[in-house]
Protein backbone atom coordinates (compact mmCIF):
# COMPACT_ATOMS: atom_id res chain seq x y z
CA UNK A 1 0.00 0.00 0.00
CA UNK A 2 1.40 3.40 -1.02
CA UNK A 3 1.66 6.31 1.42
CA UNK A 4 -1.07 8.19 -0.46
CA UNK A 5 -3.41 5.19 -0.33
CA UNK A 6 -2.72 4.70 3.39
CA UNK A 7 -3.52 8.36 4.13
CA UNK A 8 -6.71 8.14 2.06
CA UNK A 9 -7.80 5.01 3.93
CA UNK A 10 -7.09 6.73 7.26
CA UNK A 11 -9.20 9.73 6.24
CA UNK A 12 -12.06 7.43 5.21
CA UNK A 13 -11.93 5.58 8.53
CA UNK A 14 -11.85 8.86 10.48
CA UNK A 15 -14.75 10.24 8.44
CA UNK A 16 -16.87 7.13 8.99
CA UNK A 17 -16.07 7.26 12.72
CA UNK A 18 -17.27 10.86 12.98
CA UNK A 19 -20.40 10.08 10.97
CA UNK A 20 -21.14 7.23 13.37
CA UNK A 21 -21.43 9.76 16.19
CA UNK A 22 -24.68 10.95 14.63
CA UNK A 23 -26.29 7.62 15.45
CA UNK A 24 -25.23 7.29 19.08
CA UNK A 25 -27.57 7.71 22.03
CA UNK A 26 -26.31 9.98 24.81
CA UNK A 27 -27.66 10.22 28.33
CA UNK A 28 -27.01 13.69 29.71
CA UNK A 29 -26.99 13.67 33.51
CA UNK A 30 -26.72 17.35 34.24
CA UNK A 31 -28.69 20.03 36.14
CA UNK A 32 -31.18 22.06 34.12
CA UNK A 33 -29.06 25.19 33.81
CA UNK A 34 -27.44 27.19 31.02
CA UNK A 35 -24.52 24.78 30.87
CA UNK A 36 -26.79 21.77 30.64
CA UNK A 37 -28.98 23.31 27.97
CA UNK A 38 -25.92 24.34 25.96
CA UNK A 39 -24.55 20.81 26.22
CA UNK A 40 -27.82 19.30 24.98
CA UNK A 41 -27.94 21.79 22.11
CA UNK A 42 -24.39 20.98 21.02
CA UNK A 43 -25.03 17.22 21.14
CA UNK A 44 -28.21 17.60 19.11
CA UNK A 45 -26.30 19.74 16.62
CA UNK A 46 -23.84 16.88 16.14
CA UNK A 47 -26.82 14.61 15.52
CA UNK A 48 -26.78 12.52 18.70
CA UNK A 49 -29.97 11.08 20.18
CA UNK A 50 -30.08 12.87 23.52
CA UNK A 51 -31.84 11.79 26.70
CA UNK A 52 -31.74 13.94 29.83
CA UNK A 53 -31.97 12.98 33.49
CA UNK A 54 -31.32 14.80 36.75
CA UNK A 55 -30.58 14.13 39.53
CA UNK A 56 -28.34 11.12 39.04
CA UNK A 57 -30.62 8.05 39.10
CA UNK A 58 -30.06 5.30 41.63
CA UNK A 59 -29.80 2.85 38.74
CA UNK A 60 -29.47 3.04 34.98
CA UNK A 61 -32.86 2.22 33.46
CA UNK A 62 -32.10 2.89 29.81
CA UNK A 63 -29.66 1.62 27.20
CA UNK A 64 -27.34 4.29 25.86
CA UNK A 65 -23.96 4.41 24.12
CA UNK A 66 -22.37 7.06 26.33
CA UNK A 67 -23.18 9.07 29.46
CA UNK A 68 -22.25 12.73 29.86
CA UNK A 69 -22.18 13.34 33.61
CA UNK A 70 -21.86 16.55 35.59
CA UNK A 71 -19.23 15.77 38.23
CA UNK A 72 -19.21 17.89 41.38
CA UNK A 73 -18.90 17.28 45.14
CA UNK A 74 -22.71 17.31 45.31
CA UNK A 75 -23.14 14.70 42.60
CA UNK A 76 -20.33 12.57 44.03
CA UNK A 77 -22.13 12.41 47.37
CA UNK A 78 -25.08 10.50 45.89
CA UNK A 79 -25.42 6.73 46.26
CA UNK A 80 -24.80 5.62 42.68
CA UNK A 81 -22.56 2.53 42.64
CA UNK A 82 -23.76 1.63 39.12
CA UNK A 83 -21.50 4.38 37.76
CA UNK A 84 -18.52 2.16 38.57
CA UNK A 85 -19.91 -1.11 37.17
CA UNK A 86 -17.94 -2.67 34.31
CA UNK A 87 -21.19 -2.94 32.33
CA UNK A 88 -21.90 0.80 32.60
CA UNK A 89 -21.57 2.69 29.28
CA UNK A 90 -18.49 4.93 28.95
CA UNK A 91 -18.78 8.17 30.91
CA UNK A 92 -17.62 11.65 29.88
CA UNK A 93 -17.45 13.87 32.97
CA UNK A 94 -18.30 17.56 32.82
CA UNK A 95 -16.13 19.41 35.36
CA UNK A 96 -16.01 23.06 36.40
CA UNK A 97 -12.69 22.83 38.27
CA UNK A 98 -10.00 20.43 39.44
CA UNK A 99 -9.18 19.28 42.93
CA UNK A 100 -7.99 15.97 44.40
CA UNK A 101 -11.55 14.71 44.98
CA UNK A 102 -12.63 15.48 41.41
CA UNK A 103 -9.48 13.96 39.93
CA UNK A 104 -9.95 10.79 42.01
CA UNK A 105 -13.54 10.59 40.77
CA UNK A 106 -12.36 10.85 37.15
CA UNK A 107 -9.96 7.98 37.74
CA UNK A 108 -12.68 5.82 39.31
CA UNK A 109 -15.02 6.60 36.41
CA UNK A 110 -12.25 5.47 34.04
CA UNK A 111 -12.72 8.66 32.03
CA UNK A 112 -10.62 8.92 28.87
CA UNK A 113 -11.65 12.54 28.27
CA UNK A 114 -13.51 15.36 30.01
CA UNK A 115 -15.66 18.31 29.03
CA UNK A 116 -14.76 21.56 30.80
CA UNK A 117 -17.49 23.79 32.15
CA UNK A 118 -18.76 26.19 30.93
CA UNK A 119 -19.47 23.93 27.97
CA UNK A 120 -18.32 25.10 24.57
CA UNK A 121 -18.70 23.47 21.17
CA UNK A 122 -14.92 23.10 20.88
CA UNK A 123 -13.73 19.77 22.23
CA UNK A 124 -17.10 18.08 22.54
CA UNK A 125 -16.81 16.13 19.30
CA UNK A 126 -13.27 15.07 20.21
CA UNK A 127 -14.37 13.93 23.67
CA UNK A 128 -17.13 11.78 22.17
CA UNK A 129 -14.88 10.25 19.53
CA UNK A 130 -12.03 9.49 21.94
CA UNK A 131 -14.30 8.05 24.62
CA UNK A 132 -16.15 5.74 22.24
CA UNK A 133 -12.91 4.67 20.55
CA UNK A 134 -11.26 3.81 23.87
CA UNK A 135 -14.39 1.97 25.01
CA UNK A 136 -14.45 -0.10 21.83
CA UNK A 137 -10.76 -0.97 22.18
CA UNK A 138 -11.29 -1.95 25.81
CA UNK A 139 -14.12 -4.31 24.82
CA UNK A 140 -11.92 -5.84 22.11
CA UNK A 141 -9.08 -6.36 24.61
CA UNK A 142 -11.51 -7.97 27.06
CA UNK A 143 -12.76 -10.37 24.37
CA UNK A 144 -9.17 -11.20 23.43
CA UNK A 145 -8.26 -11.91 27.06
CA UNK A 146 -11.32 -14.15 27.46
CA UNK A 147 -10.35 -16.09 24.34
CA UNK A 148 -6.83 -16.57 25.69
CA UNK A 149 -8.19 -17.67 29.06
CA UNK A 150 -10.44 -20.16 27.28
CA UNK A 151 -7.50 -21.58 25.36
CA UNK A 152 -5.42 -21.83 28.53
CA UNK A 153 -8.27 -23.67 30.28
CA UNK A 154 -8.45 -26.13 27.38
CA UNK A 155 -4.68 -26.66 27.49
CA UNK A 156 -4.81 -27.32 31.25
CA UNK A 157 -7.61 -29.86 30.84
CA UNK A 158 -5.77 -31.71 28.07
CA UNK A 159 -2.60 -31.69 30.17
CA UNK A 160 -4.52 -33.13 33.15
CA UNK A 161 -5.93 -35.88 30.94
CA UNK A 162 -2.46 -36.72 29.62
CA UNK A 163 -1.07 -36.95 33.15
CA UNK A 164 -3.88 -39.34 34.11
CA UNK A 165 -3.06 -41.62 31.16
CA UNK A 166 0.65 -41.42 31.90
CA UNK A 167 0.16 -42.37 35.55
CA UNK A 168 -2.56 -45.02 35.09
CA UNK A 169 -1.58 -46.55 31.74
CA UNK A 170 2.17 -46.05 31.74
CA UNK A 171 2.04 -44.11 28.48
CA UNK A 172 4.53 -41.52 27.32
CA UNK A 173 3.29 -37.96 26.89
CA UNK A 174 3.14 -38.38 23.11
CA UNK A 175 1.25 -41.67 23.44
CA UNK A 176 -1.21 -40.10 25.88
CA UNK A 177 -1.98 -37.26 23.52
CA UNK A 178 -2.31 -39.62 20.56
CA UNK A 179 -4.76 -41.71 22.58
CA UNK A 180 -6.88 -38.65 23.32
CA UNK A 181 -6.72 -37.54 19.69
CA UNK A 182 -7.64 -40.99 18.36
CA UNK A 183 -10.60 -41.19 20.74
CA UNK A 184 -11.71 -37.73 19.65
CA UNK A 185 -11.48 -38.67 15.97
CA UNK A 186 -13.39 -41.90 16.56
CA UNK A 187 -16.20 -40.06 18.34
CA UNK A 188 -15.96 -36.98 16.13
CA UNK A 189 -15.55 -34.77 19.15
CA UNK A 190 -12.95 -32.11 20.05
CA UNK A 191 -9.91 -33.38 21.95
CA UNK A 192 -10.71 -31.06 24.85
CA UNK A 193 -14.16 -32.66 25.28
CA UNK A 194 -12.64 -36.13 25.49
CA UNK A 195 -10.02 -34.81 27.91
CA UNK A 196 -12.66 -33.16 30.09
CA UNK A 197 -14.71 -36.37 30.25
CA UNK A 198 -11.61 -38.36 31.23
CA UNK A 199 -10.66 -35.90 33.98
CA UNK A 200 -14.19 -35.90 35.36
CA UNK A 201 -14.40 -39.71 35.33
CA UNK A 202 -11.04 -39.95 37.06
CA UNK A 203 -12.16 -37.50 39.78
CA UNK A 204 -15.37 -39.46 40.36
CA UNK A 205 -13.42 -42.72 40.61
CA UNK A 206 -11.03 -41.21 43.15
CA UNK A 207 -13.96 -39.98 45.27
CA UNK A 208 -15.59 -43.40 45.14
CA UNK A 209 -12.39 -45.09 46.25
CA UNK A 210 -11.62 -42.66 49.08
Amino acid sequence: MTLRAAKKRQRNVSSSGIKALRDISVLVVHPDDDDGRNLIEQLQRIGCQVRVQWPIPERLNTEVDVIVLAVSPESLSTNTPWLLYASTPPIIPVIAYENPIIVEALVQLNASSVIPSPVRSFGLLTALALTLSQSRKAREREKHVKRLEGRMAVMRTVQQAKIILIETKGMSEAEAYNALRDQAMAKREPVEKIAKALVKAHELLQKACS
